[in-house]
């Protein structure tokens, strides 16, 4: 989340885990421009945290995870840049490498930024015993997070796509949601080549911005959404914190900056805060009820604040990290309960 995208944090049949992408495009080819290598807090699972097993993406749904290396990328400013991270082998502390890849040479002011981007987003200095000590006297926690041992939660590399997709997610069944992000990234987004790979990224706020709302609606089938995607791009490129600087904010403010932005409530501002929330939905609100009572309820989307409420008083700070926890372990879950929580 999704993200996690951040992330948005639902499980792989309501994600998009891949695209095919046939369309004619201009294609930027980049060049090797640098390296960044970060220290991780341990435990920290590289492949677990940004290709999780539910199928969810980091920064955009066609990077590339081979042989425990991501191929991805991110915009700096208006700049594409590509990513290769892996993590280093035959260290006694294990550190994640990314290789940098531009148009043109970065400078060290723009490599600081990045360090500092990646490093929130990948959450590399987090510590997790707490969650874990927690978790180890949870009945739901203790084993998932023993089936998922080292695995961090991540965040957005920067707030755009972050804000795409919590308007898509809105009021829409996944495959409608799927289908405007596709369509945007086709007809909106950046194609870009570096180190042997393709990878399709977001369109910038600039295109958005400056393409009419009902060329939107008509090529990305967006609907009334069109209208608040392009008014949330003018306000970003007018002038909006970047998603660092959201970091740096107390939570509640960053949430009240956020829902600022037309069409951005309180469900999508949890999709798209640097510290995650429990962004619960229908579908999600229905495995949280059975895990908590057993049931599933009448009315999921009623049920969604109360979840919510005992989601936090039970886990606290670490409500965030247990919602990502548990959909990544469905299926072992569900056997562990005898109910078949994928069902939903």
């Amino acid at each position: 989340m999704i993200k996690n995208s951040h992330y948005r944090n639902v499980a792989e049949k309501h994600f998009i885990s891949s695209f095919s992408i046939y369309v004619q495009m201009v294609l930027l080819f980049l060049e090797e421009s640098g390296a960044l290598t970060f220290e991780v807090a341990q435990p920290y699972n590289f492949e677990l945290t940004v290709h999780k097993p539910a199928g969810w993406w980091w920064s955009t749904p066609d990077e590339k995870f081979e042989n425990n290396t991501l191929w991805t990328a991110t915009r700096l400013r208006d700049e594409l840049v590509g990513l290769k991270l892996q993590v280093s082998e035959g260290l006694k502390e294990p550190q994640i490498q990314c290789k940098l890849f531009s148009n043109k040479p970065l400078r060290d002011t723009q490599k600081k930024d990045l360090s500092l981007t990646l490093q929130r987003a990948l959450r590399t200095k987090e510590n997790l015993t707490e969650f874990y000590t927690l978790a180890n006297n949870d009945a739901i926690l203790k084993q998932t997070t023993q089936d998922l041992w080292g695995m961090h939660s991540v965040g957005w590399p920067e707030l755009f796509p972050a804000l795409i997709l919590a308007v898509t997610l809105q009021m829409a069944p996944m495959k409608r949601s799927n289908q405007m992000m596709e369509m945007l990234l086709q007809k909106f987004g950046d194609e870009t080549a570096f180190d042997g790979k393709t990878i399709l990224y977001w369109p910038s706020t600039r295109t958005i911005a400056t393409t009419p709302p009902e060329e939107l609606k008509q090529k990305a089938k967006l609907g009334y959404r069109a209208k608040n995607l392009a008014a949330i791009a003018k306000s970003l490129e007018e002038g909006f914190p970047t998603m660092n600087e959201l970091a740096d904010m107390d939570s509640t403010e960053a949430k009240k900056k956020l829902m600022m932005l037309r069409g951005v409530g309180d469900y999508s501002a949890e999709l798209v805060m640097p510290e995650m929330g429990v962004p619960l939905d229908v579908w999600s609100a229905k495995i949280f009820s059975v895990l908590f009572s057993g049931e599933i309820p009448s009315d999921p989307r009623k049920s969604i604040p109360a979840l919510k409420k005992t989601a936090e008083k039970r886990w606290g700070k670490w409500a965030g990290y247990a919602f990502v926890y548990i959909l990544n372990d469905l299926q072992r879950l569900s056997h562990r309960i005898g109910f078949d929580l994928t069902r939903f």
